[in-house]
């Protein structure tokens, strides 16, 4: 189990390694607040967050995103993590779960030219419980 700071740093880490991976990019953080988990998926109460971490990554040449895309795959399954979805080849979308913890990423090629990687948490405590 993980506190929401924990899990914020993990989200925060994983999105850093796979930004690594795409050469000399530049990244803007679009979004690194806690969202609540108003429904709970696992039926529990309510209270629960999840981590996110969304950036836009720059500098990179869209001729080149099936590219980097590639290499996010290949090292996300090289790494524990099981694929969700693969849009490709018919479009630049691939969302992965790691097998061991429950943490998610997303790389996409939206259609206004832009790269986005955004990596998530399950939902989890503010303190690891519901008391703190």
């Amino acid at each position: 189990m993980f506190t929401l700071q924990e899990a914020t740093r993990r989200v925060e880490d994983l999105a850093q390694h796979a930004m690594s991976l795409l050469s000399s990019a530049e990244a803007e953080k679009l979004s690194g607040e806690p969202s609540p988990c108003d429904d709970p998926y696992d039926g529990g109460p309510s209270g629960k967050f999840m981590a996110v971490a969304e950036y836009r990554i720059w500098d990179l040449a869209p001729a080149d995103y099936p590219r980097h895309v590639d290499t996010l795959h290949t090292w996300w399954t090289a790494n524990g993590f099981e694929i969700l979805h693969d849009a490709r080849p018919v479009g630049l979308y691939v969302w992965v779960e790691n097998a061991a913890d429950g943490f998610r990423m997303a790389v996409q090629a939206n259609k206004n030219g832009a790269l986005l990687l955004t990596a998530t948490s399950p939902c989890v405590w503010p303190g690891r419980t519901p008391e703190g």
